[in-house]
């Protein structure tokens, strides 16, 4: 019974050191990743008027347009090609 008793407390503490240590590799992990949150640009579309970040939208003409779609629609309204 001593036997089994001590086995069992080892694995215990063996699992106890191993969630440890995942909690403190995950706690690095997530300090790393979280750096300064880069600042972007928003624009609004010309035609919905949903607002998206510069990178993410089509620029035409001094413009923002959310898709292509959009840019064609805008265009046409204008008379452009």
């Amino acid at each position: 019974m001593g036997r089994i008793l001590f086995w069992l407390l080892v694995a215990l503490a063996a699992y106890i050191g191993y969630r440890w240590w995942r909690i403190k590799q995950q706690a690095s992990a997530v300090r790393g990743a979280a750096g300064p949150a880069k600042v972007e640009s928003m624009v609004r579309c010309d035609v919905c008027g949903l607002n998206l970040p510069q990178s993410e939208a089509i620029g035409a003409s001094n413009r923002w347009y959310c898709s292509e779609e959009h840019r064609r629609r805008a265009a046409r309204d204008r008379g452009e090609a």
